[in-house]
């Protein structure tokens, strides 16, 4: 991936000045390219020579004929998911362009919306529908209704840094892919105050936690998991509700933003697995979100098999 930090137009569309951060690493095939491949796939030239080994890399581009080339490119590609993501980069890529500006949360929202119903129609095309994914794991990540999934958790990311795979794993792991889904609530967020009704749910709670815990315990078991006994309880606790789908997606953002025990996530960048390692439960090294062992791990098994992470970028 490239960084673009400033584009200077001329007399027309075709005539750009693109200054891109190096090292520049735009990935075919889990192949990095040199700079000669990189001016070659989009025809630009290098503007001054006498720069190109500094880290701010000035880049012209000469004529229109690289979307010639980046068709003849595209169709040169074995695998979907590499069309998916040469695609996706190059969406991202014109509408930075367009905007002059350096990252997509400094789009304008209406091109933002936009910019993300295409790579969600391109990951549905390319990704999705390439797979045999049971139906309802389909029609969870492609319905779009009552919410377009992958569109909001992509705005989530833009604007809240929380990876798309991580924020669709959790949705689809908290709720079995839409098949339990109370009061709009998509990622498990407790309501603190305990004024909705109770759901029965499953917890794993060191003993001390049981000790606080009891008065919501139904049953209880010891269990060893990772070389740590635990008691697995079923309990019945109050979760939060919302008015809407996307206002429990926006929720849970700010959630992750606004405590201080989740800031290490955001050191992790896009890095979806250490995300989920991290987000997980504290007796096994994580921030807390969830008590089970296995959290990280189930959601690692999503985005693994659903190739979501292919959205964050």
């Amino acid at each position: 991936m490239f960084t673009i930090l400033m584009v200077q137009l001329f007399s027309s569309p075709e005539e750009k000045v693109i200054f891109v951060q190096a090292p520049i690493q735009y990935h075919y095939s889990n192949q990095e390219p040199t700079m000669d491949e990189f001016i070659a796939d989009f025809g630009i030239d290098i503007e001054d020579v006498n720069q190109a080994s500094t880290t701010i890399i000035p880049v012209k581009t000469t004529q229109n004929i690289s979307d010639q080339y980046k068709e003849q490119k595209l169709n040169s590609v074995a695998s979907s998911l590499d069309r998916f993501q040469i695609e996706r980069q190059l969406l991202v890529t014109d509408y930075l362009i367009e905007e002059k500006v350096t990252r997509v949360d400094q789009l304008e929202s209406e091109s933002l919306i936009e910019l993300n119903s295409k790579i969600s129609s391109l990951f549905k095309s390319h990704v999705l529908d390439q797979m045999q994914a049971p139906p309802h794991v389909y029609a969870f990540f492609t319905s779009t209704s009552p919410l377009k999934k992958i569109e909001t958790a992509l705005m989530e990311q833009a604007k809240y840094h929380v990876p798309a795979s991580i924020t669709l794993a959790q949705a689809a792991l908290e709720t079995g892919y839409g098949k339990r889904v109370i009061g709009n609530n998509y990622f498990g967020v407790k309501d603190k105050s305990r004024k909705t009704n109770p759901i029965t749910t499953t917890e794993y709670y060191t003993k001390d936690e049981f000790k606080r815990n009891k008065g919501i315990i139904v049953s209880s078991q010891k269990v060893k998991r990772n070389g740590k006994v635990l008691y697995k309880c079923v309990v019945k606790d109050s979760f939060a509700e919302y008015k809407s789908p996307w206002e429990s997606f926006r929720a849970h953002s700010l959630f992750l933003n606004k405590q201080k025990r989740y800031a290490p996530l955001f050191t992790q960048g896009r890095d979806y697995a250490s995300w989920a390692d991290m987000i997980g439960s504290t007796k096994y090294g994580g921030v807390g979100y969830a008590t089970s062992p296995l959290y990280g791990e189930l959601l690692k098994k999503i985005i693994k098999r659903y190739h979501l992470d292919l959205l964050d970028y």
